[in-house]
């Protein structure tokens, strides 16, 4: 048996409760921070308060969950992975869509319109929070499939706040990799929720639409193709990935080092809505 415990009393923190209760194997408890030993701890709670939960336990060398963001800015999130290498503390980025049958299908079929020439995507909801901006609260969903689209860390970023000023409430980014654009838009004044991302290759476009009933479409020439893809929740087969790391079946699946890629990013879009659309560098550090 794995026990495990959960920081946060908000929507997505029952969200995830509900679903490790459903998963054989596993016991939780619900924990304000440390005192109780568990095998393991997900951090959901506030987007603010994420790198002060998660540090007591990275520091004790307690695997964690931590959902996205995993900071809200930079310099916190470096923070914690300083502390989970000198620890040697497992930390496992919560970046739902790394997990989502529906993406998986999406990036495994992403060879059949050839090299990625572009890709865009559009995401939000109609639910302002107050512990962020839109920025961290939206943008990590995809920019976490980047590197994925891309194989490789954006270079350099140009971001506008459409409304909010400094603090968003709807954004527009464009991030460089090798010369191919990424344009994004995230907005917490949708009227529907919404996350779709469009690949463009020489071959054609594949869309994965989450929100949509067919989440993945090929299009090519005058042709159109839904994809299949595994109905298992991205939720569920997170949880499971986090639980399987904990008892050692698998390495760490969505590791801090890959995470850096993201949080560069989102730090680059911040700073460049700051300057009002100045060019920022991206690029993690070699």
């Amino acid at each position: 048996m794995v026990t495990l415990g959960l920081i946060g009393r908000g929507a997505w923190a029952r969200v995830i409760g509900a679903t490790l209760d459903r998963l054989d194997g596993v016991a939780w408890t619900s924990l304000s921070g440390p005192g109780v030993a568990v095998d393991g701890v997900l951090i959901a709670n506030k987007s603010r308060d994420h790198l002060a939960s998660a540090l007591p336990f990275v520091e004790a060398g307690v695997p964690c969950f931590v959902e996205k963001p995993l900071a809200t800015c930079l310099e916190d999130f470096l923070r914690l992975k300083a502390a989970a290498e000198a620890r040697g503390s497992e930390v496992f980025a919560g970046h739902l869509h790394r997990f989502n049958p529906a993406a998986e299908a999406f990036c495994a079929a992403l060879p059949q319109i050839g090299p990625i020439q572009s890709a865009t995507a559009i995401c939000g909801n109609g639910k302002p929070r107050s512990d962020t901006s839109v920025i961290w609260d939206w943008l990590p969903h995809p920019l976490s499939l980047a590197g994925r689209l891309f194989d490789t860390p954006a270079e350099q970023v140009t971001a506008r706040s459409l409304v909010g000023g400094t603090c968003p409430q709807h954004v527009a980014a464009t991030l460089s990799y090798q010369g191919r654009s990424f344009d994004l838009e995230a907005s917490w004044r949708a009227a529907t929720p919404c996350f779709q991302i469009t690949a463009i290759g020489p071959e054609g476009r594949l869309v994965f639409d989450d929100k949509a009933d067919q989440k993945v479409m090929l299009h090519r020439s005058e042709s159109c193709q839904a994809l299949t893809y595994d109905p298992e929740p991205p939720l569920t087969r997170e949880l499971r990935a986090f639980v399987a790391m904990i008892q050692g079946s698998c390495p760490n699946p969505s590791p801090l080092s890959e995470a850096e890629a993201v949080m560069r990013s989102l730090d680059a879009i911040e700073r460049s809505v700051a300057a009002k659309g100045r060019l920022m560098m991206a690029s993690c550090p070699a």
